[in-house]
């Protein structure tokens, strides 16, 4: 679970450089310094919304992976504080 979590740190933040390579890419084809046309104005507008879509939807992903770890912690340390241990050795 920790894999996945670390997974959708690195998707955030690659959603994060498409939406500002997205936006970036408008403001240079809106103020005329690119001369793409149609097409670049198209693109910069799908990577905007593609890096915002995927930003928001594995920024929940990973909420729930990390919120399942806290309960598994959770558990875990209740059951090993619940359990009557005995010391062994000399000390």
């Amino acid at each position: 679970m920790a894999h996945a979590t670390e997974r959708c740190r690195k998707i955030i933040e690659l959603s994060k450089i498409v939406t500002g390579a997205g936006g970036l890419l408008l403001l240079l084809t809106v103020t005329g310094l690119i001369q793409g046309g149609p097409v670049a104005l198209v693109l910069a507008i799908t990577a905007m919304l593609g890096g915002i879509a995927l930003f928001g939807s594995t920024t929940s992903t990973r909420e729930q992976f990390v919120e399942s770890i806290r309960a598994h912690e959770a558990r875990r340390a209740k059951l090993i504080n619940g359990m009557t241990l005995q010391n062994v050795g000399g000390n």
